[in-house]
């Protein structure tokens, strides 16, 4: 694909860099990124349209390694959480019980136990899984976004309304795991980051009937996981 020279890049990350062109916004990836995992970020994103969750939808293009979006206008929530940190924590933990609340009926997402398994070593799988199975048998499976930061909240003009961005690493999973994924984010950037995080979150934990030896198990097992990611 290409662009007239009227492109402005709007976002960067490990993997790919964001374009705005012609109202619309252009996901460029590296070209080692496998077209495969593309493609099921494309899908993964269908499935989150039609859950509710989010009204971006993507478009493929001639290249395999560009993909085509809505644009959203706004900016991501990390460029205000230091003007009012309440009120954007207590959105982000708005934006989690929404997408928690999402009806699965009709929906095909995977599995959070089931893609998991590939990226663990041996000895990882023995003091991961149990856990997991555990938590998964004790607890309803919901749609979890497993990134959900600041970074992926897009938070419109008028500052009240936002739209949850970058869903490839969507799954079915017990909203534990989801909470649990962003404590271990805050608990990289800083302590007291973490602290506001936790004090926000938990009395939506505790309304779910998570408990705090639960929660933690959780985080271990999403410190792991995250360690295969740097």
């Amino acid at each position: 694909m290409e662009f007239d020279g009227t492109q402005k890049s709007i976002g960067h990350g490990a993997q790919a860099e964001v374009l705005l062109y012609h109202g619309f916004a252009y996901k460029i990836y590296k070209p080692s990124y496998p077209a495969e995992w593309i493609s099921f970020e494309i899908e993964n994103q269908k499935t989150v349209n039609k859950a509710g969750l989010c009204p971006v939808k993507y478009y493929k293009t001639d290249d395999p390694h560009v993909v085509k979006m809505d644009y959203v206008e706004g900016e991501t929530l990390e460029k205000f959480i230091s003007e009012d940190p309440p009120k954007y924590f207590a959105m982000l933990s708005q934006a989690f019980r929404q997408i928690h609340a999402a009806d699965t009926s009709g929906i095909e997402i995977p599995s959070f136990l089931l893609t998991i398994e590939t990226m663990l070593t041996t000895e990882e799988k023995a003091k991961v899984l149990p856990t997991v199975e555990r938590l998964s048998q004790k607890y309803k499976s919901v749609i979890c976004h497993l990134d959900l930061h600041f970074l992926n909240i897009m938070l419109a003009p008028n500052k009240t309304d936002f739209t949850v961005i970058d869903w490839i690493t969507a799954r079915l999973a017990p909203p534990v795991f989801d909470y649990a994924r962003t404590w271990v984010i805050f608990n990289e950037a800083s302590k007291e980051a973490v602290d506001f995080y936790t004090q926000t979150i938990w009395k939506d934990v505790q309304a779910l009937g998570i408990s705090e030896d639960d929660f933690y198990e959780a985080v271990e097992v999403s410190k792991i996981i995250r360690s295969h990611e740097k």
